[in-house]
């Protein structure tokens, strides 16, 4: 790949219009200005919205702005930017293959550094290349001012188009740089050092390390979809998916160049001597912090998340068994170290391609010094990460999301370079103008200037209702819309796959909408179940854009019903009790989680477009008056019409709405189940499973996506069978066997939604099994009855039986004496994947419920702990916790020391390591599992291993030592030996009481 994103090769998916493969170049935040017919298209019988509030944040604006300096040098398509100190001059890449340098002086032009385009003479030793791909990497020798040589990583081009992989087609040269003014490289002198397989991801940058020697990063070589076919994540046999280390100045036999003897496999024969660290995707953009010589790397994601390492020797970085924390492919065989965790990782709703950048050592800006200075090319963010104790202490934006960052430069003094690959522009940090936070921004709804009269959500004049086609699952909770547009501003719809005005980027965009838009959702829950009278206002939800960004709030109803209040960043949830007579005892607990702003943005994302309701397939269907919306819209002004080339269309009428997508209704049965069922799944997952979305697996669930190539209809499932037979994603004409529907059944983790609902929607369940079972053209058979109770054990064990038994317990047509029986057997099930079918079902007694086998850690840390309570707990024998780790003298020193674990861990971070202790482990306790020539196996932290032997410590902190004569394979595990669900018995507040005596040991 040519740069941290695939937007090499564009193609047409699904009839959706122009798409990239892997991470396409959406610009999430297209400009206010860019509205062509707002002021052309004056809207009837349209009351103006006026009165607005929300505007800006409640937060601080950024710092920082970038600042463009050398005005006289634009590049068209530029990749990377280094400073050559020793020639006092700054270096830019541009992608098809030249290389341009500026004068240290503020009116430089460029000037042609190198151009392999036409000057590569190299060429003809490749009679199956054509010419150059791209240039990626470019270094200069750290005794440059005496022996002017110079590094430069370039790809070359395949004779035939066919060939995707040129076999060492990524190229390392040396390169002797010319004593002229301007200065020159000379072509003639290129000695070929190093060359890697040219593919997808490439990395392809170069940097000397403080010890001198060359460091050169490699990727997987390979397109997005699907992940790492190569298998080279994991591998060190090879060059690719590394950060490679070599001495430019010497040479081995048969190199152009050495291994240093300290490289981590210089001695370990199955490896390349040369991988410095290995488990990469596409490494891009990497630097050495000039004060501490640590080596820094920003890694490009695939599906979930991004990441940033500080690499150390021989460190694994987890490519392709994970994506950060995110398992990928976990049954390959593991590396020779290791997995160690990302020093910061970045979920896709605020990045989706990282560019690392530097640890800031300039003079300007002394409250930046020491901070880790990076950015993301997509969502065009930049941020300054701060470390305390080896930890993410804090992650500030530095400026508003405006400049598409493909790479970093340092000057000699340490201050940055930012290079726009948008405008092709070079800029600095300046001190932004804007100061402190909006004072002014609503802290109540009432305030928002959106209703005329809060307590009777009676919208402000102009604010206009909406109705979505296919609603999403919200634990029956029911919403009401409404749209507000500044004046008599609207929306605009372009025609999909094409580029909006004044924006660079492909993408598919539909709508674009007027800057302090502002979409509305209120949501409304019977505390009694099925009797309407009993409702009352829960959440209002609001979606703002301030022109340039989308951001989330929501509010949260207060009991008396006369306002709702703005909820924390970190959200918040709350527990209500529920009439409901088909739950044993007549009431249920029903938990409400206000999101994270973070969390709301998972769904209203880039690839989704951000407005899920507001959009042309959801709003195609009949308004509050009875018209269609398209229509009406179009009437009032609040949705105009663009034609390719800018100019206004006619408002819709009915058959130019008739040609715009629609939805099905999932709860009309006159409809076609087919489209019901895809109209369900498009609006409670669809967001997330499509190309790009987040979703941690690649399937398609949205409804533009063709059936037969989403990667669902009997494809295996990549992230756990839940111990169905023979399981799929979507076995035709088997609910019982396909994950999807468990997912949809199930309470607790890994259940789907994942966001925004507990509990399962028993509707959509009926209509998405219905829609599996007569997907091969058998019919849905009928609910088997509740089993006598000399087999109901056995049939719950077994879970495609169990599915079946949960949904009877979830219906209204069981007798009381069977639904007692069942629930009474589902009680005593162990934590597991059965269980979690019926645990949202099971009364508690009147006892505070227990975390059980699917903690929310929102539960634990919305309540204040009591550190007394938590020290009698931690030396308890029911939390086990003392039998491996200590506390002063309390315990024992098997795992982490905990006694000062309060100066190393934020309260959320513990936490996360007690629910998820395999999520991040610690190198030092890494477990490692050793089989032995015979055929036995040993696990354990590792203890020593040297050429007499292999010494492993078990969780009974015994030692085994095993000749190294008779070890097969050592290799790590990525299960800790710290088990799952420890946590499990305790209450939320117990669960707190001890995270609070653990965050107090200092």
């Amino acid at each position: 790949m040519l740069y941290p994103r695939s937007w090499r090769s564009a193609v047409v998916v699904a009839g959706v219009g122009l798409a990239f493969l892997g991470k396409c170049l959406l610009d999430p935040r297209p400009a206010a200005s860019a509205d062509p017919v707002a002021k052309d298209a004056p809207p009837a019988a349209r009351v103006p919205w006026q009165g607005s509030r929300v505007v800006g944040t409640p937060e601080p604006p950024p710092p920082y702005r970038p600042a463009r300096v050398y005005p006289n040098a634009t590049f068209k398509n530029p990749v990377m930017v280094t400073c050559g100190h020793a020639l006092d001059r700054v270096f830019v890449a541009d992608r098809p293959g030249v290389l341009y340098s500026l004068a240290n002086k503020a009116d430089a032009t460029p000037e042609v550094f190198l151009d392999l385009r036409t000057e590569l003479k190299t060429l003809g030793l490749r009679p199956d290349a054509k010419g150059v791909e791209s240039v990626y990497g470019l270094a200069f020798h750290p005794r440059f001012a005496a022996n002017r040589q110079c590094f430069v990583c370039y790809t070359l081009k395949a004779k035939d188009g066919k060939v995707k992989n040129l076999p060492d087609g990524t190229r390392v040269s040396r390169f002797t740089v010319l004593d002229t003014q301007p200065p020159r490289i000379d072509p003639t002198s290129e000695a070929i050092l190093l060359t890697f397989l040219q593919g997808g991801h490439n990395g392809g940058d170069l940097h000397f390390g403080p010890d001198g020697f060359l460091y050169v990063s490699t990727g997987d070589s390979a397109d997005p979809n699907p992940p790492d076919p190569l298998g080279t994540g994991q591998d060190v046999s090879d060059l690719l998916s590394s950060i490679l280390r070599i001495d430019v100045d010497r040479k081995d036999a048969g190199k152009a160049y050495a291994v240093p003897a300290d490289n981590p496999f210089f001695a370990l024969k199955s490896a390349r001597s040369e991988v410095w660290a290995y488990g990469f995707r596409n490494p891009w953009r990497m630097s050495f912090d000039r004060l501490t010589g640590d080596l820094w790397v920003g890694d490009v994601g695939w599906e979930l998340w991004e990441m940033v390492y500080k690499v150390v020797k021989g460190g694994n970085y987890g490519w392709s068994l994970t994506e950060g924390p995110q398992p990928i492919k976990p049954g390959q065989k593991p590396g020779p170290t290791p997995v160690l965790r990302p020093d910061i990782e970045l979920p896709h709703t605020i990045a989706c391609s990282v560019t690392g950048g530097y640890v800031y050592r300039g003079r300007k800006f002394p409250e930046l010094y020491g901070a880790y200075v990076f950015g993301d090319w997509e969502t065009r963010r930049l941020w300054a990460a701060r470390f305390e104790n080896g930890r993410l202490k804090r992650m500030d934006d530095l400026t508003k999301p405006t400049v598409r960052v493909v790479s970093f430069g340092e000057d000699k003094d340490g201050e940055l370079l930012i290079l726009d690959y948008d405008t092709g522009t070079l800029h600095a940090l300046e001190p932004s103008e804007a100061q402190g936070a909006n004072a002014a921004f609503p802290t109540k709804l009432s305030d928002t200037g959106l209703f005329a009269s809060a307590k009777d959500a009676t919208p402000a004049a102009g604010v206009v209702p909406f109705r979505v086609t296919a609603e999403q699952w919200a634990d029956g909770a029911t919403a009401e819309r409404w749209a507000a547009f500044p004046g008599t501003s609207g929306a605009t719809a372009y025609p999909s796959a094409r580029p909006l005005p004044g924006q660079v980027s492909w993408h598919n965009f539909r709508l674009q909408f007027p800057a302090d838009a502002v979409l509305v959702k209120t949501f409304t829950l019977e505390t009694e179940a099925g009797n309407p009278a009993t409702r009352r206002r829960v959440e209002t939800q609001l979606l703002h854009f301030d022109g340039v960004d989308w951001r989330a709030y929501t509010f949260a109803w207060r009991d008396d019903g006369t306002d709702a209040d703005l909820v924390p960043a970190a959200g918040t949830e709350k527990v209500f009790a529920l009439k409901d007579k088909d739950h044993p005892g007549g009431t249920r607990e029903q938990v409400w989680t206000f999101q994270s702003r973070t969390q709301c943005l998972q769904c209203h994302s880039v690839r989704s477009e951000y407005a899920l309701g507001f959009n042309l397939s959801q709003l195609n269907r009949a308004g509050p008056d009875g018209a269609n919306q398209l229509v009406h819209f179009g009437t009032t002004g609040h949705l105009r019409r663009a034609a390719k080339d800018n100019a206004p269309l006619p408002p819709y009428d009915a058959t130019t709405a008739a040609a715009e997508p629609k939805l099905a209704d999932p709860s009309d049965p006159a409809q076609p189940l087919d489209g019901r069922a895809r109209a369900y799944l498009h609006a409670n997952c669809g967001h997330c499973h499509r190309d790009g979305g987040g979703g941690s697996v690649s399937l398609e669930l949205h409804s533009k996506a063709k059936l037969e190539k989403a990667g669902v209809i009997d494809a295996r499932p990549t992230r756990g069978d839940f111990g169905l037979p023979d399981a799929r994603v979507v076995a035709p004409g088997q609910p019982e066997r396909s994950t999807l529907y468990y997912r949809m059944a199930k309470f607790g983790r890994d259940r789907m939604p994942h966001i925004g609902s507990e509990r399962p929607d028993e509707a959509g369940l009926k209509l998405v099994g219905e829609w599996i079972a007569r997907l091969d053209g058998s019919k849905p058979t009928p609910p088997v009855p509740v089993p006598p109770d000399g087999v109901l054990a056995a049939a719950l064990a077994r879970p495609a039986e169990a599915v079946g038994l949960a949904r009877l317990v979830a219906g209204p047509s069981l007798l009381p004496a069977d639904r007692g029986r069942l629930l009474a057997a589902a009680a005593k099930l162990p934590t597991g994947p059965v269980r979690d079918l019926f645990d949202g079902y099971l009364p508690t007694n009147g006892k505070p419920r227990t975390l059980g086998s699917n903690p929310r850690p929102a539960a634990v840390l919305s309540l204040a702990g009591n550190a007394e309570r938590g020290r009698a707990l931690f030396a308890s024998e029911g939390a086990k916790c003392a039998t491996c780790h200590k506390v002063g003298d309390v315990g024992v020193n098997f795992g982490p020391d905990l006694s000062a674990i309060g100066k190393q861990r934020t309260r959320e971070d513990l936490l996360e390591s007690l629910l998820e202790p395999s999520r991040r482990i610690d190198p030092p306790f890494a477990p490692y599992v050793l089989r032995t020539t015979d055929g036995k196996t040993v696990s354990g932290l590792l203890v020593r291993r040297d050429e007499k032997e292999v010494v492993l410590r078990d969780t009974q902190n015994k030692e085994a030592a095993v000749p190294a004569a008779d070890v097969e394979s050592l290799q790590p595990s990525r299960v800790s030996l710290m088990p799952d669900g420890l946590l499990g018995p305790l209450t939320p507040q117990e669960a707190a009481d001890l995270l609070d005596y653990l965050v107090g040991r200092k």
